[in-house]
């Protein structure tokens, strides 16, 4: 997993929502995609499994998250930002996210053909063409643009590819409560991270809790979201997918990743 960040400003969605470095992919199967050398003990594989393929079943589904990101200044200070998400998923090529929250007001569209990202406290938007499907698009935004979907590993067609790729251990932690529910809680490291699912207990094991500090950046910041208000048959509108300006928005351009010998960008 890797920070990915929103550039020309808009930081839209979960700019600081870490997200899986390997592109899902085919399929997940009864058994977890992982690094051939990972560590994973049977008691955390089941979980991680179950709540996968639960996930990949569903083609159409809704939810709400609390975000608590923390933010690592040069001095040292620590800072807890807040966020709430709310997600709508339609697949294989339709998705949405409001965030509003300390920082932010952001929108994000996926119609099958575009993708928009819009900063509503700054009244501004951009517009790209995307590729007929959600993975296909968050692949794009990530290697053309530098940016991610939000919480982008939960819906992916393949959700165990895109969390174990570069896991090296994994283990059963305990039942615990998370949104007042009894789940599995899980356990994981990697090279550049250590996370935390934990997973609702019984015929539909939806995420409830997600945990990650990043330990590339000095205190290992904590990302940590808590879903709820899971709907697996929602009544979505029928325009949510395709966003239409108000009066005095302004239209700006989508920016490429620096090119070689340009620099990154901020």
């Amino acid at each position: 997993m890797r920070h990915l960040y929103w550039i020309l400003g808009l930081l839209v969605a979960l700019a600081v929502a870490p997200a899986a470095n390997a592109a899902a992919s085919g399929d997940s199967g009864a058994k977890p995609a992982q690094s051939a050398t990972a560590d994973i003990t049977p008691a955390a594989s089941g979980p991680i499994a179950a709540m996968c393929d639960f996930l990949k079943a569903q083609k159409k589904f809704s939810f709400t998250a609390d975000i608590v990101s923390e933010l690592v200044y040069p001095n040292g200070q620590t800072l807890q930002i807040s966020r709430k998400a709310t997600v709508a998923i339609e697949r294989p090529n339709k998705a949405y996210s409001h965030v509003v929250g300390d920082d932010c007001d952001r929108e994000y569209f996926y119609d099958g053909k575009t993708v928009t990202l819009v900063d509503r406290d700054r009244g501004v938007y951009a517009v790209t063409e995307a590729p007929a499907t959600i993975d296909a698009t968050t692949d794009m935004l990530t290697e053309k643009y530098g940016l991610s979907a939000p919480l982008s590993d939960f819906v992916a067609a393949a959700p165990c590819v895109a969390f174990l790729h570069n896991v090296r251990t994994g283990d059963f932690v305990g039942r615990h409560m998370a949104a007042d529910k009894v789940c599995d809680h899980l356990a994981f490291t990697q090279k550049s991270a250590d996370w935390q699912v934990w997973i609702e207990q019984g015929k539909m094991p939806l995420p409830r809790k997600f945990v990650l500090n990043d330990k590339d950046v000095p205190g290992w910041p904590q990302y940590a979201a808590t879903f709820s208000d899971w709907n697996l048959h929602p009544k979505l509108p029928s325009g949510l997918f395709t966003f239409t300006p108000v009066k005095d928005m302004r239209r700006i351009d989508f920016l490429p990743l620096a090119t070689k010998g340009q620099g990154k960008p901020e």
